[in-house]
């Protein structure tokens, strides 16, 4: 795991990284199995938020005094409890949620103290009161990917409605390398007929995915969510088997 990265999550989520930054944060996501944990209840978390806006700083002094608050009650809780016996070795995931979960908490906080304080502000400003852009991802499906025959391969699709738009999210495991221009293609079929819905190439633990914004033209039932391995990313149908799908 690279901590240096991981340490990037919480930006990564608020959308604070640049656009540099934001790749390589992605790209750390494929490989990072803890980070793709903690972005996915992130955003169980937050998916219920009455609001959110984008992210605006409030004043540093709110800052620092919610931060202090946060980390007094936290060396009170320590101060008070009742010594107990510990063994001397502890596994290093629970070192990390040790320090992790607590920093979570509060930067959570901090982000939602700065949408309100952005809020607030802009009512402060205006004579009168204006709607503000109420921006909520919500999950409208999650499915398990079902490999096909004799595959061993695993993984979920989620549609996620996103400012009235909807997006597929797709992720795999233990897929085998490409060669060449080979791909893996993700299909959305209607009544059998195949869609394209975004490609990837896995990293070199097998690992890969893909968002795609859902665009095609028309009224759309989908039925079926389906994964195959193609020669090129310019396959108009599918040319490979079904190495994973589910009914949506």
């Amino acid at each position: 795991m690279n901590n240096n990265q991981c340490d990037l999550l919480v930006d990564y989520f608020n959308g604070q990284l640049d656009d540099i930054s934001h790749r390589k944060f992605e790209q750390h996501l494929l490989e990072c199995e803890d980070c793709r944990k903690e972005l996915t209840e992130l955003r169980m978390l937050t998916e219920n938020l009455p609001f959110a806006s984008e992210p605006v700083d409030p004043p540093s002094d709110m800052k620092d005094r919610i931060l202090a608050n946060v980390f007094q009650e936290k060396q009170e809780m320590v101060e008070t409890e009742i010594p107990e016996q510990k063994p001397a070795y502890r596994p290093e995931s629970e070192r990390k949620n040790r320090w992790l979960k607590p920093l979570l908490a509060a930067s959570l906080f901090l982000s939602l103290v700065g949408n309100a304080y952005a809020l607030l502000s802009k009512d402060n400003e205006n004579d009168t009161v204006q709607e503000s852009k109420v921006t909520i991802d919500k999950f409208e499906k999650t499915v398990s990917l079902q490999p096909s025959k004799n595959q061993q391969v695993n993984g979920t699709a989620m549609l996620i409605n996103k400012d009235g738009k909807t997006e597929l999210v797709v992720q795999a495991d233990n897929l085998k390398n490409v060669t060449g221009s080979q791909v893996y293609q993700v299909w959305l079929l209607e009544k059998g007929k195949p869609y394209r819905a975004g490609t990837f190439v896995p990293g070199s633990e097998g690992q890969g995915a893909v968002t795609y914004g859902i665009n095609h033209p028309g009224e759309h039932q989908w039925d079926t969510v389906a994964i195959t391995l193609e020669p090129s990313n310019d396959s108009k149908t599918p040319k490979g088997e079904i190495l994973l799908s589910s009914a949506l």
